[in-house]
Formats: C-alpha cells, structure tokens, sequence
C-alpha cells in the first residue's frame, strides 16, 4: 500500500472535530496504543466500521479513532456510523488536514501507533486477518528510543482554505461554487485522490449515497481536470 510513512515512522499530533463538535486531538491518548481508521462516507471503506466496531467491543481498553475526510460534513458520515452502531470515537476531517499533517492522500488507511505515536503497522482494510495482526501487537512494547516527532508544513495551508470554502457554500446549497474550490485545491495538490473523489460524489450524490457506490460508473470517468 502506498503511504508516505511506514512501520518505525512517528507521525505528528493532529487537532480536528469530533462528530458532536468538540476539539479532538490525538494527544489526549498520550502514553496509550490507539487505532486509527481514516474512510470517507464517498468510499467503499464506509463497510468495514462494522468490523471495527465488533473489534472495539472485544477491545474495549483500546482507543479506536475513526476520522472521515467528507468536506460536506457529519451527516453522511453519520448515516453510516449509526448504521453500524458505533461507539468508538468519530471524528471529521472537513479541510483535507491529513494531507497536509501525515501527507496522507488517500482514505481507506488503517494504523495502528504505539504509546509515542510511532507507526506499528498500517493496512488498507480492518479486515479479520488485519484485526489479528493488531491484537498481536498490542502487548508489543514501545520502541525505546522513538524518532522525534516530525515538524509539518505550518504554512501552506491553501487546500484546507479552499476545501473550508466549499463547506461553506454548501451550507447555502451552492455546489457548483463548492465543486470550483474543490478543483482550486486539486490544482494545489495534485496527488490528491481524496479530493476527485469528493468532487464526483457533490456532482453524482447518486453514485455514491444511493445503495452500494457505482464502481463501473467511477472507472468509465475521465479524471478531473483542476482549475
């Protein structure tokens, strides 16, 4: 799986919102393992939080963190949270600061991280023989001597400006403009596969949102062009 950080690496602190809209960071788990799921309710990784929710009651000393890159906000995370019951903790990624924070490009991207956040593996999926491997894991000891933690870009924040305009208007039902700065942000970050997909699923909501995403219907679409 491609990922820009590997088993080993430390990654950085992050501060986002959680579901109900409270100020979340992964420092509030200091000295503790924590599960990290990222998805998005645009992809298909939305049908694996059941898995995680079965694994979090079976491991309830464990902090599970789910975080769902949607620029539209917590509705539609929250249909398919409360489809699978969870109670773990949920939290949103409205402006793309993974991109930035953990040069993350992508959703569908599990890792687990030790006591001082260093990456003790990392999968595509929760899947059962993924959630073995974890279990496996989590009497491991830390890394004695843990790298330092790693100093993100603090200043180039242009993606997450735009992505917070298209949340913006989409408040006032302005999905062309939204779709705009989305293409703004994709010009910024090229790389980005979260962002094309997020624009399909505001131009197309039926692709996505309407029973199980239409797969055949993404692969026969020409990429997005930014702007």
């Amino acid at each position: 799986m491609d990922l820009p950080f590997k088993v080993g690496d430390r990654l950085a602190d992050i501060r986002l919102g959680s579901m109900g809209g409270k100020s979340v960071t992964l420092g509030q788990y200091a000295g503790r393992k924590k599960l990290v799921y990222v998805w998005a309710s645009w992809c298909g990784c939305r049908e694996y939080l059941g898995a995680l929710q079965e694994f979090h009651l079976a491991h309830p000393a464990l902090p599970i963190v789910t975080i769902a890159c949607d620029a539209q906000g917590v509705d539609l995370p929250m249909k398919y949270l409360s489809r699978f019951r969870a109670t773990y903790e949920m939290w949103i990624d409205a402006n793309c600061l993974l991109g930035r924070r953990w040069k993350l490009k992508r959703v569908g991207v599990l890792v687990l991280l030790d006591e001082n956040d260093v990456v003790m593996m990392a999968a595509e999926k929760p899947e059962a023989d993924v959630l073995k491997q974890v279990e496996k894991l989590l009497s491991k000891e830390p890394a004695a001597n843990p790298p330092p933690a790693p100093k993100p870009d603090l200043k180039d924040t242009r993606v997450e400006f735009l992505v917070q305009l298209c949340t913006n208007y989409l408040t006032r039902r302005r999905v062309d403009d939204a779709v705009g700065f989305l293409k703004q942000a994709l010009a910024v970050d090229p790389e980005s596969k979260v962002l094309p997909k997020q624009i399909w699923a505001l131009q197309h909501p039926e692709k996505f949102y309407n029973g199980p995403i239409d797969k055949e219907w993404q692969r026969q679409q020409p990429p997005v062009t930014p702007s």
